[in-house]
């Protein structure tokens, strides 16, 4: 199971979480996490964005905007993680199962080999 996090606002809660869809929608929109600290302002809210769309489909992005303003423990300090620090690794998780083979069925396993001619 991937990381969530539940961020409760209002008295709703919100499971946050990616996928690989979810962090394709929003590299399609411009997303690279390797420019989270040269471009906040464009990658913070994508970011955090992505991490509502898995659990809370039709969600308006003005809502998760007004979440984000509101939320505590943004940077977290030296002795706890913050949020955005724990989402880029919810992120990275996600990415990661393209390459990773751990999980992967024994019953349903793809073997592959290279043949040369």
């Amino acid at each position: 199971m991937a990381t969530q996090i539940t961020v409760t606002y209002k008295k709703n809660d919100y499971i946050l979480e990616y996928s690989r869809t979810t962090a394709a929608q929003i590299e399609d929109q411009g997303f690279v996490l390797d420019q989270i600290s040269e471009k906040p302002v464009k990658m913070i809210p994508l970011l955090v964005y992505g991490a509502f769309l898995k659990h809370n489909r039709g969600i308006k992005r003005s809502l998760v905007d007004e979440i984000y303003e509101n939320l505590i423990d943004k940077a977290g300090d030296e002795e706890t993680q913050g949020f955005i620090a724990t989402l880029a690794e919810m992120y990275a998780e996600t990415v990661q199962t393209l390459t990773d083979t751990k999980n992967v069925d024994e019953g349903n396993r793809a073997v592959w080999k290279v043949t040369k001619g």
